[in-house]
């Protein structure tokens, strides 16, 4: 829950370094407050269930089980409570799964702590950041993790303008660097971002991807 006017951050990752260093980043971050943090999954649960944090960064290799199971408790919360995956990079084949739990997003430890603050705020408006290094790898993971993809569909039609969006998306800019380079503006990505979510049938980046590579649009 909010402190005021901050948004609650609740940070589990067990190795100190890391931990300290996150903690650090989201304190320095204007609108968010650290609410508490945990070095194991176990720990994990029980300050969620506590604290009640509007976000949880959390990261999957806990020494008493996967994060996942975070991710799934903050899903199930019944407030709203939204999970970001941090985590090194070389774990991309836990993306998928990360996000089907209900992850809102995955980044990278190795992440500035600007980037850090900014994937925050990208899911406080209602976004799914996604490591730059990590969205590279999406379109080679995503087929074959997809053991039964979604049925094609012939009518789904994409302008260019959206066409380039996604494109640069799924080359892992983001929305701000997606205007930058279209020469547009951000609400207008965010328009054509909604547009391509709605014409695909799917509510994150990273489905977006997927079923326009499925369906031959990127």
């Amino acid at each position: 829950m909010a402190r005021g006017d901050q948004l609650g951050v609740l940070i589990v990752e067990d190795r100190p370094h890391f931990l300290d260093r996150l903690a650090d980043a989201v304190s320095a971050g204007p609108g968010f407050a650290v609410l508490g943090t945990a070095r194991t999954l176990g720990e994990g649960l029980r300050l969620l269930r506590w604290l009640r944090p509007d976000f949880v960064l959390v990261d999957l290799g806990l020494p008493d089980g996967s994060g996942q199971a975070l991710i799934r408790a903050a899903r199930e919360a019944d407030w709203p409570c939204a999970t970001l995956v941090i985590s090194l990079f070389g774990d991309e084949d836990s993306v998928i799964s990360a996000l089907r739990e209900g992850a809102r997003g995955y980044i990278l430890k190795t992440d500035s702590s600007q980037d850090i603050v900014q994937a925050l705020r990208a899911v406080a408006e209602g976004g799914s950041p996604i490591s730059p290094q990590i969205a590279r790898h999406l379109l080679a993971l995503l087929p074959a993790a997809d053991a039964a993809p979604a049925p094609q569909s012939s009518t789904v039609r994409l302008t260019r303008r959206e066409t380039a969006v996604l494109e640069l998306i799924a080359a892992g800019y983001r929305r701000q660097e997606v205007a930058d380079r279209l020469d547009i503006s951000l609400g207008t990505v965010g328009t054509h971002v909604h547009n391509i979510y709605r014409k695909l049938e799917v509510t994150s980046n990273v489905e977006a991807i997927a079923a326009a590579s499925r369906q031959g649009l990127v």
